[in-house]
């Protein structure tokens, strides 16, 4: 099987083409995060290059703008900025963002917020990580394929424009798509990016398809200063 992966260029061409879409869009450019931190950052607000850089993801996204969007956001501050920076990108400044937790701390995927604190220390978060999407079970986690179809209804039961865009988080959006094959096998090199997203492309029969989606923005994945090593 091959990897699903596109650019967001692709992504718009798509769209425009006729699929519906929601996209899942991890948060910009943040600081480092305390790793002892128990809200995982919630306070953290995006760095300069972060709102640069969610406007310019929302002037790519602004063709589909007259389409019809609707927004949803995690309420970690960092995620609800950049929903808010890529509808002004896109031309729709003011914009109602719904919040929902289970995008955020009180996520889909998580069982046990203390237990995922502990497994995810900064020197084991990708081995949890690649554990989890291979076996579908990591401790402090719901089952990988039981969580990700409780996302996906959650999603398309509220898919009522034509675009949907969710701000959220690196290893949700990375779980949602290995557990939906977009990407065989997750490593470092191909970790989510900052505003990164996974995308649910609904055709016109009903049926949909699930891709990575490249905004080609940043190579951060850490923080500031967070590359590939």
């Amino acid at each position: 099987m091959s990897d699903s992966i596109i650019t967001v260029q692709d992504f718009v061409a798509r769209v425009l083409n006729g699929d519906r879409a929601i996209l899942m869009v991890r948060h910009a450019e943040r600081p480092k995060m305390d790793p002892n931190d128990p809200t995982f950052g919630d306070a953290l607000a995006l760095t300069d290059e972060g709102c640069r850089t969610a406007r310019e993801l929302g002037h790519v996204l602004s063709p589909l703008a007259p389409l019809g969007v609707q927004f949803f956001s995690s309420p970690l501050t960092r995620t609800r900025m950049t929903a808010a920076l890529v509808a002004e990108g896109m031309g729709l400044a003011g914009a109602e963002i719904p919040v929902e937790e289970k995008f955020g701390n009180g996520s889909f995927y998580y069982d046990d917020p203390a237990q995922v604190l502990d497994v995810f220390r900064p020197e084991n978060f990708f081995n949890a990580c690649f554990e989890y999407f291979r076996t579908g079970e990591q401790r402090g986690f719901k089952n990988l394929y039981a969580a990700t179809d409780e996302c996906e209804r959650w999603l398309l039961d509220r898919f009522t424009l034509h675009l949907c865009v969710v701000a959220t988080h690196d290893c949700y959006i990375a779980a949602f798509l290995a557990a939906k094959k977009a990407v065989a096998e997750f490593t470092r090199e191909n970790w989510t990016r900052f505003l990164d997203g996974g995308a649910i492309f609904v055709r016109a029969d009903g049926s949909r398809e699930y891709a990575l989606v490249r905004a080609g923005l940043s190579d951060g994945i850490c923080g500031v200063g967070g590359k590939v090593v």
